[in-house]
């Protein structure tokens, strides 16, 4: 079995610099670091990567706690923390808290007890509960769509004011003036910032007297198919719908078309996400889009960050929505 003797002969060092060098745990000159690498390589040698973790009090393993696996919502962000992870020599342990705060609360202990370097929490169940679970530890933590910006801890936020701001807007510019919206689950804080962004945007048209209406979902494919059946038995159907998400979408799309009722001719639907299945629907959904693959990568890059130098201030990041436009929104034939 090679050992670092072995290397240390072959790169012509001492031992305790290839120990160095395997182990980060001092500086070594760039051309001696290669020297040490290429011996390795020829040896054939694979770092223990738990005496690595060891001497270093580093297991570079993280940690990524997501809401539901099958909303294909996360793909993208997984990715890109995934991606930027590999890029640093660190594996990604994944948890899936199935919307349940308590199962939210045992995935992160679980991470905890295996002493990994950090936990991005990118689950919309994020409670008192779990902020306290993670400020009463040493981990090394980041929170994705954390909606209270006065707490001081490492956070990425979601600005979903301007995308909706434009969906209203582009509903108004096809002659809407009949518009509800399909919210999420109302325990849901960014489920509720969405829906305020949504009446603040209505009530800023005044002059135009526009009948607008919340209704609540759950931000799945069957609670946006009953609130549209439901409005299809009260016949309290708007000439537009605006969805928290785009499964919401999807299923109220559904549910109007079983009913005869045509999109975009009869009704426009827009969701919120941008999702794959969005270019697959019939009509392909206009949607507000969220930068998935980014905002996984940049919230790995803030843990990243953070491990790196505990002592840094407050890192806060904003990412902006924006409406793409598809074949699901037409003027409205309401005069």
């Amino acid at each position: 079995m090679v050992n670092y003797n072995d290397i240390a002969k072959l790169a012509n060092v001492s031992p305790t610099t290839v120990s160095h060098v395997i182990n980060e745990t001092r500086f070594v000159m760039p051309e001696t670091k290669e020297r040490v690498y290429k011996a390795m390589r020829e040896l054939k040698y694979q770092p223990n990567l738990l005496a690595r973790s060891l001497a270093t009090g580093k297991t570079q393993t993280v940690g990524l706690v997501i809401s539901d696996i099958r909303n294909p919502f996360y793909p993208e962000l997984v990715q890109g923390v995934e991606e930027m992870a590999v890029k640093n020599d660190y594996n990604v342990f994944l948890c899936n808290t199935d919307y349940d705060i308590e199962k939210g609360v045992k995935s992160i202990s679980a991470l905890i007890k295996r002493k990994i370097d950090g936990i991005i929490v990118a689950s919309s169940q994020v409670d008192s509960s779990i902020l306290k679970q993670l400020t009463d530890t040493d981990v090394n933590f980041v929170l994705v769509d954390w909606c209270k910006r006065n707490i001081k801890v490492d956070s990425l936020y979601f600005d979903y004011k301007v995308g909706i701001a434009e969906a209203v807007s582009h509903l108004i510019s096809l002659g809407h003036r009949d518009i509800y919206f399909i919210g999420g689950p109302k325990n849901l804080k960014t489920a509720e910032i969405r829906i305020r962004n949504f009446i603040d945007t209505i009530e800023s048209y005044k002059d135009l007297n526009l009948n607008y209406k919340i209704l609540e979902g759950n931000h799945k494919i069957d609670g946006g198919y009953e609130t549209a059946i439901e409005m299809l038995k009260n016949k309290d159907l708007p000439t537009a719908v605006i969805c928290s998400n785009d499964l919401t979408a999807i299923g109220a799309m559904k549910a109007f078309q079983s009913g005869g009722i045509k999109i975009p001719d009869d009704i426009s639907i827009i969701g919120l996400d941008n999702i794959a299945l969005t270019e697959i629907v019939s009509p392909e959904l206009t949607t507000i889009e969220l930068e998935r693959y980014e905002i996984g990568k940049t919230a790995m890059e803030m843990l990243l960050n953070r491990i790196k130098d505990e002592k840094l201030p407050r890192q806060i990041c904003t990412f902006k929505t924006k409406l793409i436009v598809r074949e699901s929104t037409a003027e409205s034939k309401k005069n």
